[in-house]
């Protein structure tokens, strides 16, 4: 009783601080505040209009590329509308003899690169934010790497294999999905992202799948060099080295970043010395380390962290964050670098952050890594509500392409959010699908709920991320969370 007491006076303490925030969602809007001509103007605003005359040769039955990407951007956003019929007549009204063949036909073709088109519009974003953001332009700009799992259900799909989920713990039939998502304080895109499989130990199993299965799997003949022939080579390669591949292409595109954002997997000697290698600007990365056996130069002597740490001595009190930590300064491979160890309580195991950027403190390090889970919400809204991974086609150039509609979408809609005034990313989703987004977990409150959910952690002594992570992933958990969350804009409203 005495916990569960504190649970409801701080979390009446929380309401009561953040009372404003909630309040300013209370506007209503329409269902079908997202039409064809916002998503039109939202071209327009970022300049895309004229800028997509590079390709002005991308046709479809006579019909612009613009226009065909238009209705698959309507379609997303309009997910209830089952009948591509009914979605284009709404969209451009019964005169336009458009049918759906215009659209497989286009996200079928080999020839079309859709990584470029997505680059497009991700670079015309930052350079109309940047250009005119007056709240963003002194604060830290991230790159975070990341992957999930896409889920799938049909074995004759092309390419298609069975990949581990680390969120459930058990092999199911899908691909990875490994992203570059860039936060500038303000609006996180994605500017990249790249398809795997996995490859299996077992011979009788490739890819987890009997051979028979596989050979039933939809194929076609493709050109090696084409864009698509390009995206097929990354399936069967190391997600770090595809990593590294699209951060040097943001490099490349000259992209400010501050600090590149990653969890334990790509941690790696690689990575780090990719980072700091960057002549052009200066970029630290900050990742949690796993990998036992690396030794780190510390005081002269090459030791494991395990050994570092029980080197270091008792543990300072972080009262903010309410966490135990040390720090141990330490050189890898002729880079300089600061790990810090940290835990909740002396039950709880030591975690371990590693940073390039020596200067920073332990708490600016843990401000820094949470950050990360800016990504953790772009898959969870994007699955959910911009069928991000939803593309049942058995053509695997159509999974590229759907892939990369869900992630323009989301830059167009972050873009409106950012210079309609709306208060929320939530309240924008709300205005497109009012009955299915009522639920949705609205990123205005994203701050409330991560102090709660701390405060639950730490009473229960147990690990903050741990829990957010199966809270998120979890159907009946997010059910109750999502329901709690609106009654609470209903009481303040």
């Amino acid at each position: 009783m005495i916990i569960l007491a504190k649970i409801s006076t701080s979390i009446n303490m929380l309401r009561n601080k953040d009372r404003n925030k909630i309040s300013e969602l209370q506007t209503s809007y329409a269902p079908d505040g997202v039409d064809g001509h916002s998503i039109l103007s939202s071209f327009k605003a970022l300049k895309l209009t004229e800028s997509f005359s590079a390709f002005k040769n991308i046709k479809e039955r006579g019909y612009g590329f613009k226009v065909v990407l238009s209705v698959l951007i309507l379609m997303v956003v309009h997910s209830e509308r089952q009948s591509i019929a009914i979605c284009l007549d709404g969209f451009f009204g019964s005169e336009v003899g458009m049918k759906k063949d215009v659209f497989y036909r286009l996200k079928n073709r080999e020839t079309i690169g859709w990584r470029m088109i997505l680059w497009h519009i991700a670079s015309r974003f930052l350079a109309i934010t940047f250009a005119n953001s007056t709240t963003c332009k002194d604060k830290p700009r991230y790159l975070i790497f990341d992957d999930t799992t896409i889920k799938k259900s049909g074995k004759k799909m092309e390419f298609i294999g069975r990949v581990w989920d680390h969120v459930t713990h058990r092999s199911v039939l899908g691909f990875k999905l490994l992203v570059m998502l860039y936060w500038d304080g303000v609006s996180s895109i994605s500017l990249d992202f790249s398809i795997h499989r996995e490859k299996k130990k077992r011979e009788e199993y490739p890819y987890g799948m009997r051979k028979k299965d596989l050979r039933r799997q939809y194929s076609k003949k493709r050109v090696k060099e084409s864009y698509s022939g390009k995206r097929i080579k990354e399936l069967d390669i190391n997600k770090i080295t595809v990593a590294l591949r699209l951060f040097y292409s943001a490099v490349y595109r000259c992209i400010k970043i501050d600090y590149v954002l990653v969890d334990s997997w790509f941690t790696c000697d690689t990575f780090i010395q990719a980072v700091r290698g960057v002549k052009d600007q200066t970029i630290h990365l900050i990742g949690m380390y796993k990998i036992a056996k690396t030794k780190f130069e510390f005081r002269g002597t090459p030791l494991t962290y395990a050994q570092i740490n029980n080197r270091l001595g008792k543990p300072k009190r972080c009262r903010k964050l309410g966490y135990q930590y040390k720090r141990a300064d330490v050189v890898y491979n002729d880079v300089r670098l600061t790990l810090f160890f940290s835990r909740r309580g002396k039950r709880d195991d030591w975690k371990v952050i590693l940073t390039t950027d020596t200067s920073l403190s332990f708490i600016k390090t843990v401000e820094h890594y949470q950050v990360r889970w800016t990504v953790e919400v772009f898959f969870k809204e994007a699955k959910s509500l911009l069928n991000l991974g939803g593309c049942q086609s058995s053509n695997f150039d159509a999974q590229i392409a759907d892939t990369t509609i869900s992630m323009i979408t989301y830059i167009l809609l972050s873009f409106r959010y950012r210079y309609d005034n709306y208060e929320s990313m939530g309240a924008l989703y709300r205005s497109m699908n009012a009955d299915r987004l009522r639920q949705t977990l609205d990123l205005r409150l994203w701050g409330l709920f991560l102090e709660m959910i701390q405060l639950v952690a730490d009473l229960f002594n147990t690990d903050a991320d741990e829990l957010l992570q199966k809270m998120l992933t979890d159907p009946i958990a997010e059910q109750r969370l999502t329901q709690m969350l609106g009654n609470s804009i209903q009481e303040t409203g």
